[in-house]
């Protein structure tokens, strides 16, 4: 399976990490130039932050920005060379040794134009769902995909059935890359359990979308947290709870005036 590698051309010591891992397990691939995120953020054509506001109740990052970007031209790539599918990764992904055995079967038995399928998380999903691909592997059908239960956009396969119909739909940009509930009526998705385990994050990177750079061990989400998320950023009620919260923090946060 043919696989693009979203990476900026200065990210000397993620691209060394990432093409080393590929190259062990035999892959083939490219590195797809990421799109700077501070050089659009204040263009019109390239981010909407009203809409933005709107949906995620709150601006993008420039990071996120760029990141959704990325990815939507990589969806336009497969569409214009006629890929029928293809494995996208970010740079700082840690791959497990069984990958190229998994895609392998994953292209033989189960992909079907219109999946987008989750490598990295699939912390809830339909029991009865669950096929076989490997003695260690799974294919499902997630849910709670709104709420954020795949999210992660560091490893996964898109069709070309499924790029077509989304490459458009976050331009400009108004969610983030891994913010997949939006495309849930557009693509079928799946997931491959156990999560967390066939595609990573690495940790010591760091990270260009996160709010202040560093990025957290990653862990199975809970029912609770997913659905808290759900309320606080869908809801109309939870957004304006966590709106009232936000002033009253910085409420506190503001130092006396001074005499």
């Amino acid at each position: 399976m043919y696989t693009f590698v979203i990476s900026l051309p200065e990210d000397i010591a993620r691209r060394a990490s990432i093409k080393l891992q590929l190259e062990k397990l035999g892959l083939d691939f490219e590195f797809f130039d990421a799109v700077r995120g501070s050089e659009k953020i204040s263009d019109p054509r390239w981010y909407d932050d009203v809409a933005a506001r709107k949906l995620e109740d709150r601006s993008l990052r420039p990071g996120e920005v760029g990141c959704a970007l990325s990815h939507a031209a990589v969806y336009a790539e497969i569409v214009k060379r006629g890929l029928p599918w293809a494995l996208i990764l970010e740079d700082d992904a840690a791959l497990a040794p069984d990958l190229p055995q998994v895609l392998s079967l994953l292209e033989r038995e189960y992909l079907e134009q219109g999946d987008l399928v989750v490598l990295s998380r699939c912390d809830f999903y339909l029991p009865w769902t669950r096929k076989k691909v490997t003695d260690h592997y799974q294919i499902v059908t997630p849910i709670f995909i709104k709420e954020g239960s795949i999210a992660q956009a560091v490893g996964y396969i898109i069709t070309q059935a499924a790029a077509a119909r989304i490459q458009n739909s976050n331009l400009p940009v108004k969610f983030p890359a891994d913010s997949w509930g939006y495309y849930r009526h557009y693509v079928r998705f799946k997931g491959i359990i156990p999560s967390l385990s066939l595609v990573t994050q690495r940790v010591d990177f760091g990270s260009t979308t996160a709010l202040n750079g560093q990025r957290t061990s990653f862990q199975h989400y809970s029912l609770q947290g997913i659905l808290w998320h759900s309320f606080k950023t869908y809801n109309p009620i939870g957004r304006k709870l966590k709106h009232y919260a936000k002033q009253w923090q910085n409420k506190r946060r503001k130092p006396p005036a001074a005499f």
